[in-house]
Protein backbone atom coordinates (compact mmCIF):
# COMPACT_ATOMS: atom_id res chain seq x y z
CA UNK A 1 0.00 0.00 0.00
CA UNK A 2 1.35 3.28 -0.75
CA UNK A 3 1.48 6.25 1.16
CA UNK A 4 -1.01 8.36 -0.84
CA UNK A 5 -3.50 5.21 -0.16
CA UNK A 6 -2.74 5.43 3.49
CA UNK A 7 -3.42 9.15 3.74
CA UNK A 8 -6.33 8.52 2.26
CA UNK A 9 -7.79 5.29 4.66
CA UNK A 10 -7.08 7.99 8.00
CA UNK A 11 -9.18 10.75 5.92
CA UNK A 12 -11.95 8.38 5.61
CA UNK A 13 -13.42 8.15 9.55
CA UNK A 14 -13.33 12.31 9.37
CA UNK A 15 -15.05 12.81 6.16
CA UNK A 16 -17.92 10.32 6.82
CA UNK A 17 -18.74 12.05 9.85
CA UNK A 18 -18.82 15.22 8.33
CA UNK A 19 -21.12 13.94 5.54
CA UNK A 20 -22.91 12.23 8.62
CA UNK A 21 -23.80 15.38 10.24
CA UNK A 22 -24.67 17.42 6.70
CA UNK A 23 -27.24 15.05 6.31
CA UNK A 24 -28.85 14.88 9.01
CA UNK A 25 -28.36 19.01 9.31
CA UNK A 26 -30.65 18.83 5.50
CA UNK A 27 -33.03 16.08 6.57
CA UNK A 28 -33.79 18.20 9.50
CA UNK A 29 -34.58 20.98 7.45
CA UNK A 30 -36.54 19.80 4.44
CA UNK A 31 -39.98 19.14 6.27
CA UNK A 32 -40.35 22.76 7.28
CA UNK A 33 -39.12 24.03 3.93
CA UNK A 34 -41.38 21.25 2.33
CA UNK A 35 -44.61 22.41 4.49
CA UNK A 36 -43.59 25.92 3.11
CA UNK A 37 -44.08 24.84 -0.11
CA UNK A 38 -47.04 22.50 0.60
CA UNK A 39 -49.14 25.85 0.58
CA UNK A 40 -50.79 26.80 -2.43
CA UNK A 41 -51.19 30.37 -3.71
CA UNK A 42 -53.64 29.72 -5.83
CA UNK A 43 -55.85 27.02 -7.76
CA UNK A 44 -59.73 25.46 -6.97
CA UNK A 45 -61.03 25.35 -3.87
CA UNK A 46 -64.36 24.78 -2.16
CA UNK A 47 -65.34 26.12 1.16
CA UNK A 48 -67.06 23.94 3.81
CA UNK A 49 -68.74 24.34 7.42
CA UNK A 50 -66.62 21.28 9.52
CA UNK A 51 -69.60 22.07 12.27
CA UNK A 52 -71.41 24.89 13.85
CA UNK A 53 -70.92 25.10 17.84
CA UNK A 54 -72.70 28.79 17.53
CA UNK A 55 -76.12 27.43 18.33
CA UNK A 56 -77.52 29.96 15.14
CA UNK A 57 -78.85 28.64 12.00
CA UNK A 58 -77.57 31.51 9.78
CA UNK A 59 -74.02 32.05 11.32
CA UNK A 60 -72.88 29.23 8.77
CA UNK A 61 -73.91 31.24 5.87
CA UNK A 62 -72.36 34.24 7.24
CA UNK A 63 -69.17 32.96 7.69
CA UNK A 64 -69.13 30.20 4.47
CA UNK A 65 -69.44 33.72 2.44
CA UNK A 66 -67.34 35.71 3.95
CA UNK A 67 -64.71 33.04 3.25
CA UNK A 68 -65.83 32.63 -0.05
CA UNK A 69 -65.65 36.43 -0.98
CA UNK A 70 -61.69 36.75 1.26
CA UNK A 71 -60.65 33.42 -0.73
CA UNK A 72 -61.45 34.70 -4.08
CA UNK A 73 -59.61 38.20 -2.93
CA UNK A 74 -56.89 36.19 -2.95
CA UNK A 75 -56.84 34.82 -6.51
CA UNK A 76 -58.52 30.84 -5.31
CA UNK A 77 -61.23 29.31 -8.20
CA UNK A 78 -64.44 28.84 -6.21
CA UNK A 79 -66.02 25.56 -6.75
CA UNK A 80 -68.74 23.09 -5.26
CA UNK A 81 -67.27 20.21 -2.48
CA UNK A 82 -66.49 17.48 -4.38
CA UNK A 83 -64.67 19.18 -7.47
CA UNK A 84 -62.11 21.14 -6.13
CA UNK A 85 -58.36 20.13 -5.58
CA UNK A 86 -58.52 21.86 -2.28
CA UNK A 87 -60.52 22.00 0.76
CA UNK A 88 -61.23 25.25 3.47
CA UNK A 89 -62.90 23.83 6.27
CA UNK A 90 -64.36 26.07 8.71
CA UNK A 91 -64.93 25.85 12.57
CA UNK A 92 -66.87 28.44 14.68
CA UNK A 93 -66.44 28.51 17.71
CA UNK A 94 -69.58 31.09 19.82
CA UNK A 95 -70.79 31.90 23.48
CA UNK A 96 -72.44 34.68 25.04
CA UNK A 97 -70.38 37.13 27.44
CA UNK A 98 -72.41 39.30 28.74
CA UNK A 99 -74.12 42.75 27.58
CA UNK A 100 -73.01 45.90 26.33
CA UNK A 101 -74.61 49.14 24.97
CA UNK A 102 -74.89 49.88 21.89
CA UNK A 103 -76.48 52.96 20.02
CA UNK A 104 -80.12 52.85 18.89
CA UNK A 105 -79.81 52.89 15.02
CA UNK A 106 -81.42 55.79 13.57
CA UNK A 107 -84.39 55.45 11.08
CA UNK A 108 -84.33 55.40 7.78
CA UNK A 109 -84.68 58.96 4.97
CA UNK A 110 -87.74 58.79 3.01
CA UNK A 111 -88.55 60.40 -0.10
CA UNK A 112 -92.10 60.46 -1.12
CA UNK A 113 -93.89 62.57 -3.56
CA UNK A 114 -96.17 65.28 -2.44
CA UNK A 115 -99.09 64.43 0.29
CA UNK A 116 -102.69 65.85 -1.28
CA UNK A 117 -103.90 64.53 -4.52
CA UNK A 118 -103.38 67.14 -6.92
CA UNK A 119 -100.65 69.27 -5.26
CA UNK A 120 -97.45 69.64 -6.74
CA UNK A 121 -94.23 68.96 -4.68
CA UNK A 122 -92.71 66.16 -2.54
CA UNK A 123 -92.10 65.64 1.29
CA UNK A 124 -89.15 64.16 3.00
CA UNK A 125 -88.28 62.82 6.27
CA UNK A 126 -84.67 63.21 7.71
CA UNK A 127 -83.27 60.34 10.02
CA UNK A 128 -81.80 62.56 12.90
CA UNK A 129 -79.63 60.17 15.50
CA UNK A 130 -81.70 60.05 18.64
CA UNK A 131 -78.39 60.13 20.95
CA UNK A 132 -80.11 56.39 22.80
CA UNK A 133 -78.79 53.18 24.33
CA UNK A 134 -79.75 49.84 24.24
CA UNK A 135 -78.22 46.65 25.95
CA UNK A 136 -77.00 44.18 23.02
CA UNK A 137 -76.03 40.81 23.66
CA UNK A 138 -72.38 40.27 23.04
CA UNK A 139 -70.90 37.02 21.48
CA UNK A 140 -67.24 35.84 21.53
CA UNK A 141 -66.71 34.47 18.08
CA UNK A 142 -63.80 32.63 17.38
CA UNK A 143 -63.18 30.99 13.79
CA UNK A 144 -60.74 28.51 12.53
CA UNK A 145 -59.70 27.67 9.51
CA UNK A 146 -57.96 24.41 7.88
CA UNK A 147 -56.82 23.74 4.39
CA UNK A 148 -56.08 20.50 3.23
CA UNK A 149 -56.29 18.77 -0.34
CA UNK A 150 -59.27 16.96 -1.26
CA UNK A 151 -59.18 13.30 -0.14
CA UNK A 152 -56.31 14.02 2.52
CA UNK A 153 -57.15 15.02 5.89
CA UNK A 154 -53.48 16.65 6.43
CA UNK A 155 -53.92 20.02 7.17
CA UNK A 156 -51.27 22.35 5.35
CA UNK A 157 -52.57 25.82 6.72
CA UNK A 158 -54.66 26.53 9.51
CA UNK A 159 -55.17 29.56 11.62
CA UNK A 160 -57.73 30.73 14.30
CA UNK A 161 -58.79 34.44 14.75
CA UNK A 162 -61.54 35.44 17.90
CA UNK A 163 -63.72 39.06 18.18
CA UNK A 164 -66.38 39.96 20.65
CA UNK A 165 -68.98 41.98 18.98
CA UNK A 166 -73.14 42.36 19.23
CA UNK A 167 -74.61 38.63 18.46
CA UNK A 168 -76.85 40.97 16.20
CA UNK A 169 -73.60 42.10 13.93
CA UNK A 170 -72.76 38.29 12.91
CA UNK A 171 -71.91 39.34 9.14
CA UNK A 172 -69.36 41.81 9.70
CA UNK A 173 -67.87 39.55 12.34
CA UNK A 174 -67.41 37.23 9.81
CA UNK A 175 -65.94 39.30 7.28
CA UNK A 176 -63.50 40.72 9.80
CA UNK A 177 -62.51 37.25 11.23
CA UNK A 178 -61.86 35.79 7.38
CA UNK A 179 -59.95 39.03 5.95
CA UNK A 180 -57.48 38.68 9.26
CA UNK A 181 -57.13 35.54 8.86
CA UNK A 182 -56.53 35.06 5.16
CA UNK A 183 -54.52 39.08 4.78
CA UNK A 184 -51.00 37.76 5.43
CA UNK A 185 -51.85 34.01 3.62
CA UNK A 186 -49.79 31.91 2.75
CA UNK A 187 -47.94 32.68 6.18
CA UNK A 188 -49.24 31.26 9.10
CA UNK A 189 -50.39 32.57 12.20
CA UNK A 190 -48.46 31.26 14.74
CA UNK A 191 -50.93 32.77 17.14
CA UNK A 192 -54.87 33.22 17.94
CA UNK A 193 -54.88 36.79 16.17
CA UNK A 194 -57.16 38.82 18.06
CA UNK A 195 -59.83 40.82 16.16
CA UNK A 196 -61.34 44.19 17.33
Amino acid sequence: MDDRALMDQKRLPGARKWARSMLMAAAMLLPAMASAADVPSGGTISVSMQEDASGQAGAADAFVDAATLALSDKGFTLLDDGHAALVMELVIRASEVGTGTGKVEKSNSDLMPGGVSGAVGSSFSLAVPSGKTRHVALERTELEMRLHRRGDAAVIWSGSAVTVRPADKRDSAAMALCNALLRAYPEQPETVIGVP
